[in-house]
Order: C-alpha cells, then sequence, then structure tokens
C-alpha cells in the first residue's frame, strides 16, 4: 500500500526561500525563475503527502519548488530524494499538516490511509484524497472527515506524468467551494489553475474522472483496431493518422497521441499502467450499472484490455493494448 513503509531519518526542510515574499503564479511557475508580475500571492503551507510512486514524486517536487513545507509518507522510503522530509506512515505526514494530500492505489488503501489520517488531522485542514476510485467510497470517507471538521476533496488528476513535470496538470474537483478554496495554493503549485475544474459536490471530481478514463479505454482499443484495419488494407499507418487527424471526424487523444508516439516506436513502458486502466474502467462500469445504464462499448474495451492484462502483465502501459493487433 502507498504510504506506509520504513522511515528514512531525514530533517525537516524549511520552505524554499526562491521567492522572499513566497509569490508565485497559479498558471506559471518556473523552477529557475520567480516573476514579481505574478497573477496573485499564495502562501507556503505545509502539506502532508501520502504516496509518492509515480505520479506522486513529481507533485512532490512542484510543491517543494513552490515554497511549501512538505512532509512525505511512503512505502518505498529508500527510493526517495535525499532532501525531502520522510517520515514513517500516513498519520505521521498528517500531523500538524495544514492540507493533506493522497494519491493511492484504490478504495482499500484509501480507507487504511484516511483512517490513519483522521486520527491526527486537526479541525480546519483538508484532505485531498486524488486517487482515482469510487465516487461511493469517497462520499462515505468525506461524512467521517467532515463529522472530525476536517475539510474533504475527491480531486483526481488528468493529464499524466509529464503534464504534472511541467504543471499543465489538470484536476476534477468535488466538494465544497470553502473547501477548495482552502486548498486551493497546493493544487496550483502542482498543476494549471485554468484546468482545474470544480465539478461538484464530494464524488463528482471522480465521476468526471471515471468518465475521462471509460474514454480512454474505449478510444485505444477502438483506434487500434481501426489502425490495423488501415494497415491490413496496404495503406500506411502514420498517413492514415496525419490524415484524419487534420480532416475527419474520427480523431481522439489516443489516435493522435498514443499511437505515433508510443505504440509505433513499441514504447511500453507504464505511463498509465495498463492495471491502472482496467481498475477505473471497473469503476467506471460499476458507477454505470448503479445507474441502470447499459453500456456494452465499455464492457466490450474491458474484456479486450483484461485480454491484454493477461497477455502482458498489468505492470505495462496501458498502449500494450496494441498489442494484440500486431503492433
Amino acid at each position: 500500500m502507498s504510504g506506509l513503509g520504513r522511515a528514512r531519518p531525514a530533517s525537516r526542510q524549511p520552505p524554499s526561500t526562491q521567492c522572499s515574499s513566497t509569490q508565485y503564479s497559479a498558471t506559471q511557475y518556473s523552477a529557475t525563475q520567480c516573476s514579481a508580475t505574478h497573477e496573485r500571492e499564495r502562501p507556503a503551507m505545509r502539506v502532508g503527502f501520502i504516496g509518492a510512486g509515480l505520479m506522486g514524486a513529481p507533485m512532490v517536487e512542484r510543491l517543494l519548488k513552490a515554497g511549501h513545507e512538505v512532509v512525505v509518507s511512503s512505502r518505498t522510503p529508500d527510493r526517495l530524494p535525499p532532501h525531502w522530509t520522510v517520515v514513517d506512515g500516513p498519520a505521521a505526514a498528517a500531523a500538524g499538516a495544514e492540507v493533506i494530500c493522497s494519491i493511492l492505489p484504490d478504495s482499500a488503501e484509501v480507507r487504511t490511509v484516511v483512517a490513519a489520517v483522521l486520527s491526527v488531522a486537526e479541525p480546519g485542514a483538508v484532505l485531498v484524497e486524488m486517487t482515482t476510485h469510487s465516487p461511493v467510497v469517497a462520499r462515505e470517507l468525506a461524512g467521517e472527515a467532515e463529522a472530525q471538521g476536517v475539510g474533504y476533496l475527491d480531486c483526481p488528476a488528468g493529464g499524466g506524468i509529464a503534464a504534472v513535470r511541467d504543471g499543465t496538470l489538470a484536476f476534477w474537483v468535488g466538494g465544497s467551494e470553502a473547501t477548495l478554496e482552502r486548498a486551493r495554493p497546493v493544487l496550483t503549485a502542482i498543476g494549471d489553475e485554468a484546468k482545474l475544474r470544480h465539478c461538484g459536490p464530494v464524488g463528482a471530481g471522480l465521476v468526471v474522472k471515471l468518465a475521462n478514463n471509460y474514454l480512454v479505454a474505449v478510444n485505444a482499443v477502438a483506434s487500434g483496431e481501426a489502425l490495423a484495419m488501415v494497415r491490413e488494407a496496404g495503406i500506411d499507418p502514420s498517413a492514415a493518422i496525419g490524415a484524419i487527424t487534420t480532416g475527419g471526424g474520427g480523431a481522439n487523444a489516443q489516435l493522435a497521441n498514443l499511437y505515433p508516439n508510443r505504440v509505433f516506436a513499441g514504447d511500453f513502458r507504464a505511463g498509465f499502467k495498463l492495471g491502472y486502466l482496467l481498475k477505473d474502467l471497473r469503476h467506471a462500469l460499476d458507477l454505470a450499472a448503479g445507474t441502470g445504464l447499459a453500456v456494452p462499448v465499455g464492457e466490450a474495451a474491458r474484456d479486450r484490455i483484461g485480454e491484454a492484462g493477461q497477455e502482458y502483465g498489468h505492470e505495462v502501459d496501458f498502449g500494450s493494448v496494441a498489442r494484440l493487433y500486431g503492433w
């Protein structure tokens, strides 16, 4: 489970003094430059961060560069940079924090970590839960948090690791507007404020994220099939992609980016793990089932992605579904 593990001794690092006034822009932050014309001033905050994996680690780096004081809990502390403040377990990371962020594999881990956080979190703190998991579980945990005076946001992210690193990450937020405002300095240090969307009450952010990943799954499978059809008809798939994305109605992000940039290069190293997409699609189908909506296209995509998982494992990139079509 993310967030648990042996502690690595570390001294608490003071907030960055890169900007003496701790100013930084909500939409434009440079690790080497602080402009005097930033859109607004943001206060430095103490942040507890639980789960420093593929997505979490660059998030921590952005928070540190923005001047926040960050205390990290990870199940793999020995892999973390020596300048980080690393503690043993989620409760230690959450103690005294104004904002507590967590990004974990699934609902089971979220339940465990939230219980640990709520054992120490102070009234007025905000828990920003960035895991893509069940909206039903998020609403349940939000009720427990709010009973203790702790704000709760479900806040899944969109854009992947590259978007974290270059500051273009999107957040889809569920929770009250007041709670979002308390966490805004943290969220805008990690991502792009122009892509920070308040979707509604707790659970709404997760519903939007599951719909997004449903489309990712369906489009990845459909694009693989379409390009295999093009290839077998004797047409250059790269030429087909260029034609479709510039002049047709069949373009999507997987066709325009995943296939030419990763699949055709044979690069199936994990960016977004196939197992995580399968998990997200399962939650999306559960969401549809709860509404009574039939989603046969999504079910077909789930079966095909599940087949890829059985064939290639769940730790590879989700683009590995293309290998089922001979790429």
